[in-house]
């Protein structure tokens, strides 16, 4: 039995679903390997129950900055991997970590100066979208053509509490919903709220029948209590988990979304995505599959990947310039097209 060790301890959400097609292939060439996940706190319990990984091991650096590490390469050791996969893109402590643990066979990409701490390495590419970015590496261990589309784990539970949920909130089974999911981890990603409030206006007088749910983490709920009380969307902000995030997102004919976690997760249960970029590249971060729309700006600064907008003269003009109108006739294409398909 192969013992496999994956190293991602910068990945959020979104990054742990576009991480699911190299953790798939890792498990069906090793099928009776045991795969654990190196990860940070923050996705340890979203992992907890994927499909294709057998342990987290949380790099949690409590214990200041030395110990944690030093722990970690113990850890690591005691557990006698044959194989370590550093899938994190630019960590050299990644890297090093397998490295120091004596881990046998060690691959990744080649960036950062790490390529000295891996047997096998390859370069880096950023043009392409992250899901291959991830699978490139596992070419180096001769798993070629692995099938690349995402997958989210929620359960008929999950399915089962939102049914419930969506009936208490007056929605009918056969009602037709947007999701509008209003955050996103970086300011500089986020669209204003007021954007959302034109949106949820044009949509209820052009479609009056088309329910809209507001979406996302306990912590954005101040995001939906600014918008007006008057509008016709139901405020379903952290009153979901992650996994029946996932089953409300299925429930959806379309979701409308900054950059972030839960644009993954849509585009991973089948829900045609219609995502708003501005500092970041949709090539690498996009919705993966068909039936996606991206909205973007040719703003000359962009992608900068800031997390604070240096714009003296316009701040966060790549999302400023993204205008509602366009967006609903997007998302009115989008809700003709799922008519049809359905």
């Amino acid at each position: 039995m192969q013992n496999i060790l994956v190293c991602q301890t910068g990945g959020w959400i979104g990054d742990m679903v576009m991480l699911t097609p190299a953790l798939r292939a890792l498990k069906r060439t090793y099928p009776k390997s045991d795969l654990t996940l190196l990860l940070r706190p923050l996705v340890a319990d979203l992992m907890q129950t994927h499909p294709y990984v057998d342990t987290c091991l949380v790099d949690n650096k409590t214990e200041g900055r030395y110990r944690s590490f030093s722990s970690l390469v113990r850890q690591i050791r005691d557990k006698a991997f044959d194989i370590a996969v550093v899938l994190h893109p630019t960590s050299f402590r990644n890297a090093l970590l397998p490295f120091l643990a004596g881990v046998p066979i060690r691959v990744g990409a080649k960036v950062g100066g790490r390529g000295m701490l891996l047997t096998l390495s390859c370069e880096d590419n950023t043009e392409i979208h992250e899901v291959h970015r991830y699978l490139r590496v596992l070419e180096l261990l001769n798993i070629d053509n692995a099938p690349s589309f995402l997958e989210f784990w929620h359960t008929d539970a999950d399915r089962r509490f939102i049914e419930n949920l969506l009936q208490t909130e007056g929605i009918l089974p056969d009602d037709r919903i947007i999701a509008l999911n209003l955050g996103t981890t970086w300011t500089t990603k986020r669209w204003d709220v007021s954007n959302f409030v034109d949106v949820i206006q044009q949509i209820a007088y052009l479609a009056p029948e088309i329910r809209i749910v507001l979406t996302g983490a306990s912590t954005e709920q101040g995001l939906a209590k600014a918008l007006p009380a008057s509008l016709s969307a139901i405020n379903l902000v952290g009153k979901t988990d992650i996994l029946q995030l996932g089953a409300l997102l299925e429930r959806c004919d379309v979701c409308l979304t900054c950059d972030s976690g839960p644009m993954h997760i849509a585009a991973a249960v089948g829900t045609p995505t219609v995502a708003l970029f501005g500092p970041t590249n949709p090539v690498r971060h996009q919705p993966y599959g068909t039936g996606h729309t991206v909205v973007e700006k040719p703003v000359s600064c962009r992608p900068c990947y800031k997390q604070t907008c240096h714009r003296q003269d316009a701040p966060h003009l790549c999302m400023k310039e993204i205008g509602t109108t366009e967006v609903v006739s997007v998302l009115e294409s989008r809700l003709r097209q799922k008519a049809c398909i359905a």
